[in-house]
């Protein structure tokens, strides 16, 4: 893609530096939550806006932080989408299975177009140096990527709570037919889980604009195959260790007399478990993903470089695991923090041409520079 500024052989390195911290998080955490329970969840959307203005304004590139612009009252309106379509899925379900099938559909049909419309709102409502980022992806390629999973993992379990014989979305027994057909959907989702993983990835990093600057995506499709298996024999490998163990557990308390302290230590051994069986495959992919999709992302100018470690991230999460249980969920922001501190810091911006050239090119050459304001039709916004 044509960048309209030179590029030359010398790499500038410019690491992220986070600098939010779990005490003052927390306080916006908690009042966060206390008027998202008060107003019933109407309030979820200056919440949002408070952590990311937080968090965003703690990021710093090269001397400047990012910032985020989104108005509460236009996300109000993504909100209340997203609230409709589960309301009416609930409703549904209770009454008829078809409605709760037309819901799905409704559901599947749609939300490719309002994704779109939330990674434009973000990016367009994002901002460095005074400038805000674009995302340039089409609505064609969103539904391209999106359509056939949500369709084989959703479409498959309406189909069944519509077709049970009990009515009202209950289960029931199926004509084989449909239970073929149903199974043979699940299978093909979670057979081709990575592949669609890879094309929402090539086309969120795909997409991303600053200026006339567009990233791209490289990652190779065998690599995410081969992360997915990895963590299935991870999964397997902590299943039959965890397995073992409770076993051996068992059979030697049963032989020296069980006690009320034999019963705790049982408790505590399946707590233990239960926590390693979680963090250990999610953190595994967290940090495969990472490394590999934004080290994939960039063009000739700039790149993104990825190198978060897996041994110090595991460690991390199981001390936040420890401690919001021993803190009964009140250490949760500074696990956030510290987490979103160890993804970002990970990551190195590397330029082939100085950060103020590109800002400058930004500024004169690029239509998103005072923002996209078709991005707020919605103003659905997500995770990104």
């Amino acid at each position: 893609m044509e960048t309209g500024t030179p590029a030359t052989s010398a790499i500038q390195r410019h690491p992220i530096e986070f600098t939010a911290t779990g005490s003052e998080y927390f306080r916006i955490w908690i009042v966060n939550l206390l008027l998202t329970l008060v107003t019933l969840g109407l309030y979820l959307p200056w919440a949002k806006v408070r952590k990311l203005q937080y968090f965003y304004r703690n990021t710093w590139v090269a001397g400047d932080a990012l910032d985020f612009h989104g108005e509460p009252r236009k996300m109000l309106r993504g909100t209340l989408i997203a609230g409709a379509f589960l309301v009416v899925y609930s409703v549904g379900s209770n009454f008829s299975g078809w409605a709760a099938l037309l819901a799905a559909v409704a559901f599947v049909g749609l939300w490719p177009a309002l994704f779109r419309a939330a990674l434009r709102f973000r990016l367009a409502n994002t901002s460095w140096r005074g400038l805000r980022f674009r995302f340039t992806g089409d609505t064609a390629a969103a539904y391209g990527c999106m359509l056939p999973p949500l369709a084989l993992l959703l479409l498959p379990i309406a189909v069944m709570g519509a077709m049970a014989p009990g009515g009202r979305g209950q289960p029931g027994a199926l004509p084989p037919s449909v239970s073929a057909l149903v199974g043979l959907g699940m299978l093909a989702f979670f057979a081709a889980l990575p592949y669609f993983l890879w094309r929402i990835r090539r086309y969120q990093h795909g997409n991303y604009a600053f200026g006339k600057l567009q990233t791209r995506l490289e990652a190779d499709l065998g690599v995410l195959y081969g992360i997915f298996i990895k963590l299935i024999g991870i999964s397997l490998v902590a299943m039959v260790v965890l397995g073992g163990l409770a076993f051996m557990f068992i059979l030697f308390g049963r032989r020296a007399g069980m006690g009320p302290m034999y019963f705790g230590a049982v408790i505590l051994v399946g707590i233990v478990g239960i926590l390693a069986l979680n963090i250990l495959p999610k953190s595994y992919l967290q940090v495969r993903l990472q490394n590999l999709i934004w080290s994939r992302t960039g063009n000739d100018v700039l790149r993104f470089k990825s190198e978060l470690p897996l041994a110090r991230y595991l460690g991390l999460q199981c001390k936040n695991y420890l401690l919001i249980f021993l803190t009964l969920g009140l250490y949760w922001p500074f696990a956030v923090v510290n987490t979103r501190r160890a993804q970002l810091e990970a990551v190195e911006l590397r330029t082939r041409i100085s950060l103020d050239q590109i800002t400058q090119t930004a500024a004169h050459e690029s239509p998103g520079a005072v923002g996209d304001m078709a991005a707020d039709l919605f103003g659905m916004d997500i995770g990104m």
